[in-house]
């Protein structure tokens, strides 16, 4: 689904295709959402409630009704499919549920036998379950990802801290609850395996932290680093935005060996918007970005951008240009954790 935009100068005016999904015919039967469906959604909702306090929907209550409704596939249908089924990238939901930091979902789909029984399956990267909450994703990501850590990019961290800090503030520490619920069914423990996993899925980790990430303990060092970088940037955002980078190195790309990429039309996203432009700008001609977006529990956690525009177009103009999209990309709420591209155009006259 791209986004073309036309533009008279100054900015005003603004143009949008967007596809729309068809609704289902009128009494048509609707499936019952499968496990992976309901985590995929669960991500989204936890977002909302921390966003809208005054919705009446808590974290945990999203997650303990997600809880109830595997629980009671659990109960009915002993080693149902849909409990083990794995997606196109190799995932159960059982590590879906881990990445997303679903503590009760978790123990939820614990209560089958023949989940627990494929408590060790590997996904298309070689990672257990038992691997990825050794890890913690949803907690872990400035470690892997700390390019972020930059004026045009940290717009993009302000829905992930909300879940980071949810996370942490939780006294039942739903990281450990994850690690202990999956030992007590019987998970190996492969820190060796989960590091090697780790450090290819986050190259532009530093060194000092590869290197630190030789014990069997892989979570401290991570939640460390990664907490130490967030308070340096915000300690260096108060002292001044002159002792920030402006932008992450031009050859760093976030994304790497991302799988299967879907289109934007094949994701579902409550919520989508259009860039939102406005002033006024002193240049004319085209600019087009193709996005490259990586989501996790209803967030957009990094972008790698690709960049044409007309010649001689000035920096500050490309730079304007980024900046507007990361903002946009930051308030998307995708379903899912997924890799997908979408392209954006914009025409200024």
């Amino acid at each position: 689904m791209p986004m073309s935009l036309r533009l008279p100068r100054p900015l005003a005016a603004l143009a949008l295709l967007i596809a729309a999904t068809a609704a289902p015919a009128w009494g048509q039967a609707t499936a019952p959402a499968t496990p992976a469906q309901l985590i995929d959604r669960l991500g989204v909702q936890v977002r909302q409630a921390l966003e809208d306090r005054r919705s009446g929907l808590t974290p945990d209550g999203a997650e303990a009704a997600v809880a109830a409704q595997i629980t009671a596939l659990a109960r009915r249908s002993v080693g149902d499919d849909a409990l083990v089924a794995t997606d196109s990238l190799g995932r159960t939901p059982l590590m879906l549920a881990v990445s997303g930091g679903y503590a009760a979902v978790v123990e939820a789909l614990l209560t089958d036998p023949v989940v627990r029984l494929r408590i060790d399956a590997r996904n298309a990267a070689g990672e257990t379950a038992w691997m990825i909450a050794s890890t913690a994703p949803s907690m872990t990501l400035m470690a892997c990802q700390p390019g972020l850590l930059t004026l045009e990019r940290h717009a993009l961290l302000t829905p992930y801290l909300r879940r980071m800090s949810q996370l942490i503030a939780d006294r039942k520490s739903p990281i450990a609850r994850i690690q202990q619920a999956l030992e007590d069914a019987g998970a190996e423990r492969a820190p060796d395996a989960a590091r090697q996993a780790w450090l290819a899925r986050c190259p532009n980790a530093s060194p000092e932290l590869r290197q630190a990430l030789g014990g069997a303990d892989l979570l401290s060092p991570l939640v460390n680093d990664a907490l130490q970088r967030q308070m340096a940037f915000n300690k260096a955002y108060r002292a001044g935005l002159a002792t920030l980078p402006q932008r992450p190195p031009p050859d760093m790309r976030f994304i790497a060996a991302p799988g299967r990429v879907l289109a934007v039309g094949d994701m579902t996203c409550p919520r989508m918007a259009p860039p939102t432009l406005a002033g006024s700008l002193d240049w004319t001609g085209s600019l087009r970005l193709l996005a490259r977006i990586a989501t996790r529990g209803g967030i957009v956690e990094v972008v790698d951008l690709a960049v044409q525009t007309d010649a001689g177009t000035p920096a500050i103009v490309i730079d304007h240009f980024r900046s507007l999209l990361i903002r946009t990309l930051a308030a998307y709420q995708c379903e899912g954790e997924h890799v997908f591209e979408q392209e954006f155009v914009f025409r200024v006259q």
